[in-house]
């Protein structure tokens, strides 16, 4: 049986992490944005805008800045993301998580302006699938912080409530930074876009011999 792509993605995040240990002055508890490899592949808008490095934007959300912060993304993933590929079909949920990425970056930088502070991690991405199981599930319980019942469609709500708050709170009191509220919201944006309009909530008919 081939391995689906949530753990594709997990085990290439991982391994990415790994590499950012090898060549880079992360700390391995502790966040570090002064690495080579975040200032190349995390999304920094100046660095994006005055070198061209377009591709930030995607590369980001393969870059985590410590093992606490890749450890609760792609736990969050692992959680998630397999109902909603079996549900999409492999290749449409890949689209889907990588879109979601994109998405958040964009919403970020155009929320938030130009700025020296790069953006890292997975968790754009990761509250598209998280939307995307609110709105497809909705009745489903989901357990806040393993002992809180809450239907998911709540929990979608909920979160993303949480997140815009924060994220103007983040605006008007910079020096509380170090979360990227507004690349969470961004993702649940572009997630509901994309179940919303472009059929990605669809249900495809999975034949016995796949």
């Amino acid at each position: 049986m081939k391995m689906n792509y949530t753990m594709w993605l997990i085990i290439i995040n991982f391994a990415v992490f790994f590499i950012q240990i090898l060549f880079s002055n992360i700390d391995f508890i502790t966040t570090s944005y002064g690495d080579v490899i975040t200032d190349i592949f995390g999304l920094n808008s100046v660095t994006l805008l005055t070198r061209g490095y377009f591709w930030q934007i995607f590369t980001y959300m393969f870059i985590h800045a410590n093992f606490i912060h890749i450890f609760y993304n792609m736990f969050g993933l692992l959680i998630f993301g397999p109902k909603i590929e079996f549900t999409m079909g492999k290749e449409k949920f890949l689209k889907f998580y990588l879109i979601c990425g994109v998405g958040s970056s964009l919403f970020y930088m155009l929320i938030t302006g130009i700025n020296n502070i790069p953006m890292v991690g997975a968790s754009g991405a990761i509250f598209g699938v998280l939307t995307a199981y609110g709105l497809m599930y909705p009745r489903d319980i989901i357990y806040v912080q393993f002992f809180l019942p809450m239907p998911a469609i709540v929990f979608v709500i909920f979160y993303g409530l949480i997140q815009l708050v924060a994220g103007f709170a983040s605006l008007l009191v910079p020096q509380v930074g170090g979360v990227a509220w507004f690349g969470h919201l961004g993702g649940m944006i572009t997630s509901f876009i994309l179940l919303k309009f472009f059929g990605f909530g669809k249900r495809r008919i999975r034949y016995f011999w796949e």
